[in-house]
């Protein structure tokens, strides 16, 4: 049976694999080593995996990284998504709040007209924090300015507010219905409104979704606040519905910023802002402290 790689993108540590939990680590040696890595994606193909980093975007394919620029080089690409359908069409969101897509892999990059309302609140620079395709639309979540919803490929966005218990969106996945991550808690949308759930942690302030199963078992990384001074993990087997605390060896000294699922549901990963790093082999119900941190620690993804 094939062993995924694991991927740790930091903030100013550069891309960090792993071949598994008790394997050692090594930096990227095709990536800057003093590199920040905000976001990991990766194609249907295992072996293509994208990076995204401060003005630019990094891509593995056929074991080869290369480096493709992004227009602005004052672009941070803070989410990247690829078209399950079209392996070689790629979005990225960036801080400050703009929107790409590539029909080549991330060789070319093109702009999307995403905006926000001239009456949006914006407490600070907007970003996109989140991408997530499906079957019938690509659903942008940022940070902070609600989720946006495109039925086209991207051209023109509609905003999917109503309901949300904040603007401030952190991530977005779906199983049955679309979820999305507040720093007020989790919110699921049905129809075309959005509804709390029932989230059973002593924080509200949540950063990372992932699925486990599709349509039933999801997780979520949550702690006291950004970066926070604790953190833990919850688990879902309603698709959402309601949330409990799933069991980590030691608490994270900070909120958990980035959660990653192997193919198949069993293996996960989850990785604190402040760098620790936890593993799950039982599908996110407990977790294990690794012994190797890092400084910061912004994504994380099997390939």
């Amino acid at each position: 049976m094939r062993v995924p790689e694991l991927f740790v993108g930091t903030s100013g540590e550069g891309l960090w694999v792993s071949r598994g939990p008790d394997e050692a680590w090594r930096v990227e040696p095709s990536v800057p080593d003093d590199a920040r890595i905000f976001s990991l994606a990766r194609a249907a193909k295992a072996d293509t995996v994208f990076a995204g980093g401060a003005g630019c975007v990094y891509r593995r394919a056929g074991g080869r990284w290369e480096r493709f620029p992004l227009p602005d080089p004052g672009l941070e690409a803070w989410a990247l998504a690829t078209d399950p359908r079209m392996p070689s069409t790629v979005f990225v969101g960036c801080r400050p709040l703009t929107l790409l897509r590539s029909d080549d892999g991330g060789e070319r990059w093109t702009p999307l007209d995403l905006r926000l309302p001239a009456e949006t609140e914006r407490p600070h620079t907007p970003r996109i924090t989140s991408i997530f395709i499906d079957a019938d639309a690509v659903w942008c979540g940022i940070e902070v300015g609600g989720v946006f919803r495109s039925g086209d490929g991207g051209e023109r966005w509609e905003p999917v507010w109503e309901g949300l218990p904040s603007l401030d969106i952190h991530a977005l996945v779906r199983g049955e219905a679309l979820l999305a991550a507040t720093p007020r808690g989790i919110a699921r949308l049905t129809g075309e409104r959005w509804s709390p759930t029932d989230l059973a942690a002593p924080w509200r302030y949540c950063r990372a979704l992932a699925m486990v199963a599709p349509g039933r078992e999801l997780l979520c990384g949550l702690g006291d606040g950004p970066p926070g001074t604790r953190g833990g993990v919850v688990r879902s087997e309603d698709d959402g519905r309601s949330w409990q605390a799933a069991r980590l060896s030691v608490t994270p000294g900070s909120s958990v910023w980035a959660i990653a699922v192997a193919d198949g549901g069993d293996l996960a990963l989850a990785a604190a802002f402040r760098g620790e790093l936890f593993q799950s082999g039982d599908r996110g119900r407990t977790w294990q402290r690794l012994p190797r941190t890092f400084t910061e620690v912004r994504a994380v993804l099997y390939a």
